[in-house]
Formats: C-alpha cells, structure tokens, sequence
C-alpha cells in the first residue's frame, strides 16, 4: 500500500467479513443452516458502514494471520470514511482486525469520530462492526451536535443510529462520567445547563439521560442527588430521582425536598413541578411540611404552591409557633412568601409554642385556613399567622390574654358552623384579638377566679414606728 492510497475498503460490507482491496473478488460467505426459534431483527444492509481509507501518509502493511483472515496497519494523519456517508473517523495510525474491528491509535493528535449529529474525540478508540459502536477510551468527550450536550469520562462507547436495530443513538459512559446537559428558552438563548453525574450514564437520542449510582444533578442555585436519575426533556417533559432522593434550591430563601423518589416536571426543559414521594418532605424557612407526597408547583424557579396527601403521614405542616395538619393540605407561597395553608378533611391547627398539644390554643373543623402576614422582627421579616378560619363542625380553643389585674386569662371553647379567629400581631408577639362564630354557636367561656381579700389578718399595732429621717 503506498503513502496516500484511497479507495480501499476496510471490508465492513455485511458480506465481505475480510478488509479487501477495492477490485479483489470478495470471498464467498459460507452459508449455514440451523433450525431459526425467534426471528432476531437484522439491519438495513443499505445502512451498514463500508469503511474504506480516505488518506494515510505512510505506506500500509497487510498480514494474514490464517486463511481468509487479512490484518492492516496504517499510519501518518489516518483518515477513514463510510463509504458515501457522512461518517469520518481520524488517528495518528490505525489497525484493522480481520474487517471486523478497528483499532485508532493516538500519537500526539487526539482520536477524532465524527458525524451528522455527533463529535467524539478520546486518547484512544476501537470501532466495532458488530453492533456499529465507536467505544473512545482516555479523556472521552463526546458532543451531541443538535443540542450542545457533552458527556466527558475515561470511557464513552457510542453507538449511531441504525435502521432495524435502534431508531436514535445512544451513548453509554462508564466511571462517573460528568454530563453538560444544555438548556435553551423558548426564543432559542441558552440558559444554565444541567451538571449530571453518576457512576454509569446512558443517553438515548439528544433528549433522554439516564444516570445510575451516586446520581448528582445540579443547575446553579439547584442541587440534587439519588441513587438513580432518568431525564427526558422531550416528549415526556419530565424525570425521576430514585432512592434516597434530595433537591435543594438556594434561590431566594430556598428549600429542601426529599424522598424515597421525586417526580421531575418541565416545561421547556425549565423546571416546573417536583413531587416527593414515599414518604415526601419539604423544608423552608417557613414551615416543615411531611406527607406520604409533597409537590410543589414553581414558579421562576421558586415554590408557589405546595400540595400535600397522606394516610399513612398525614399531611403536617410545622414551624416554631404552628402546626396545621389535615387529610391534604395547599400551601400558597407567591414568590416564596407563605401566604395560606388550606387543610381538608378533619383539619386542625394548634399555636402557641407547643402546638402539638391540646392543651395549646387550637381550631378545628373539616376545612382550616391560616392565613399568613410577614412580620418585621429585629429587621428580620418572618411569616406569623393573621388569621384562623374554620368551616364545617367547626371548633376552637383559646386562651384570651389576661385583664388588667388580673394574672390569667379567660378560657373560650366554641362550636359552630364556622369560626373565624383573628389575630393581635405586633412585632415581637401574635395573640388572640377576638373570636367570630356563625351557624348554630355554643360553647362554654370561663372567667378566672378573682382571689378574694383575706380578712383574718390585722395589722400589727404593736409595731413601733420608725422616725422620719431628716433630709
């Protein structure tokens, strides 16, 4: 073979097992018959790769290891093409098995794959004709030429699309590869991409990513991690952290979901809603929220609406002075300000320091609304309750601030249809302002005992007074 000799093929026709000359009579397939259980699907002939060498600026060498069986080596600048595809591949030197696999070899120049739809460069690379895979070996990086996404490891094997055996391509990295996942708006401007990393991942066309083992995504002020992670940008719009699932954004005030599983919904490739399940919890600065699910709805990357449904962990909503819980609850949050907690279903919501109990001012009734107003405290701005409604066998218990005088207050247990408590916020305290009640009222009020005056004691009037002392 001499320096700069084209046209020879490197014998991947799927009826020529041996690389051959252009010209030489192919060798006759052996033909052998054996009973067919299950008919397998077989690519198009017409789309398999016909390498054949495009440019070499050394002179080649060519081997028979046994009969049939030819080697070849070449070296200097290799370039290697589909026959009448747009598919190149480039190498320092090359090495060609029998017809059936391709060694490229790195000696300064990185190896280089190229296509319609994708850019692999890598220390080293094997192309297989078996299964039409490219596997890049040593600092792989490999570019989805449609959207931008690159997939850097020390091994990606890529795998072209291929009519009868896979409609997309398909790229499966190993040893924690890092994914680049490129996001665009609508207008088409990119946007923050998403950092995807786990110990093996597979994408499947320019809009699916799977990842398996120590998951990690992040996307700026958003960081996540699960065991597991698939990510379809396209026509599901959505995805999945599975296993010991966490996100946490930092934006604004932030939050934390976690999950034995959270559901990832997009829009635009932008996040839209995430639902932890299995059991789910939110963390805000806020409120605590545990659920058998929490979703919430975003909004600019913010929560706006919270939703949560149990039977095994009713909903509970808790901060330091409240606790709400119900068979669901709704959190509106516009722009991440709490503004309302709505429970449904045998609702109640308790104040005070130690809401949990009973014995702490309390309301109840089939519907609970709390409603929300920020705060000024210490110039700190925090989320105190304005009021508390109840509607539907509605029940309250508050304990009213004490009289003047007096060092306790009066007690107020009231039913009715509806109950509306409203609220005395100041910038250091919250307390009850007064009690509105609809719809066949009862209920007991009890007053504080006034101590009475002691009239058994007599002043002492053997007591000697003390003179005045003079000024």
């Amino acid at each position: 073979m001499t320096a700069g000799a084209s046209g020879i093929v490197l014998a991947l026709l799927v009826l020529t097992p041996a690389l051959a000359l252009v010209g030489q009579a192919p060798v006759k397939p052996k033909v052998v018959t054996k009973a067919v259980t299950k008919a397998k699907p077989r690519p198009d002939p017409q789309d398999r790769c016909l390498v054949e060498l495009v440019k070499a600026e050394r002179q080649g060498v060519k081997t028979t290891p046994t009969a049939g069986i030819n080697n070849f080596y070449l070296g200097g600048n290799v370039h290697l093409q589909c026959r009448g595809r747009n598919i190149h591949m480039y190498a320092d030197s090359v090495a060609s098995y029998g017809g059936n696999v391709i060694q490229f070899i790195s000696q300064g120049n990185r190896v280089r794959y190229r296509d319609s739809t994708t850019a692999l460069d890598s220390d080293a690379g094997t192309y297989f004709k078996d299964g039409e895979r490219f596997e890049a070996q040593g600092n792989a990086v490999h570019q989805d030429l449609k959207n931008g996404s690159t997939i850097k490891g020390t091994q990606i094997n890529y795998y072209r699309p291929l009519k009868g055996v896979r409609p997309d391509l398909e790229v499966i990295a190993y040893n924690r590869p890092t994914v680049t996942y490129a996001v665009k708006d609508s207008t088409g401007k990119a946007q923050a991409p998403y950092i995807i990393i786990g110990n093996l991942v597979r994408a499947v066309g320019s809009d699916a990513i799977y990842a398996g083992g120590a998951v990690t995504i992040d996307r700026e002020d958003i960081k996540g991690a699960a065991d597991s992670l698939w990510l379809d940008t396209g026509k599901k719009q959505g995805g999945q952290l599975i296993g010991k699932a966490s996100l946490r954004s930092q934006l604004n005030q932030g939050f934390l979901l976690t999950g034995g599983s959270i559901d990832i919904g997009l829009k635009q490739k932008e996040l839209s809603s995430l639902k932890g399940r299995n059991p789910g919890r939110l963390v805000n600065s806020d409120v605590t929220l545990d659920g058998d699910s929490v979703q919430i709805e975003l909004k600019y990357r913010q929560v706006d609406l919270t939703k949560s449904w149990g039977k095994k962990q009713r909903p509970t909503a808790v901060s330091s002075t409240y606790r709400i819980l119900g068979d669901s609850l709704l959190i509106d949050s516009p722009n991440q300000r709490l503004a309302m907690v709505r429970a449904y279903g045998n609702a109640w919501a308790g104040t005070g320091k130690d809401s949990s109990s009973t014995s702490r001012d309390w309301i109840a009734g089939e519907v609970v609304i709390a409603r929300f107003i920020a705060r000024d405290s210490a110039g700190v701005k925090k989320s105190t309750i304005r009021e508390l409604e109840a509607e539907f066998q509605a029940r309250s218990f508050y304990q009213m601030a004490p009289e003047k005088g007096q060092t306790k207050g009066s007690v107020n247990y009231t039913r009715a249809n509806k109950i509306l408590v409203t609220m005395r916020v100041t910038a250091d305290s919250t307390n009850v302002d007064r009690i509105d009640a609809h719809g066949n009222v009862d209920g007991v009020h009890l007053q504080p005992a006034i101590a009475k005056r002691d009239t058994t004691k007599r002043a002492d009037s053997t007591a000697a007074k003390l003179p005045a002392k003079r000024p």
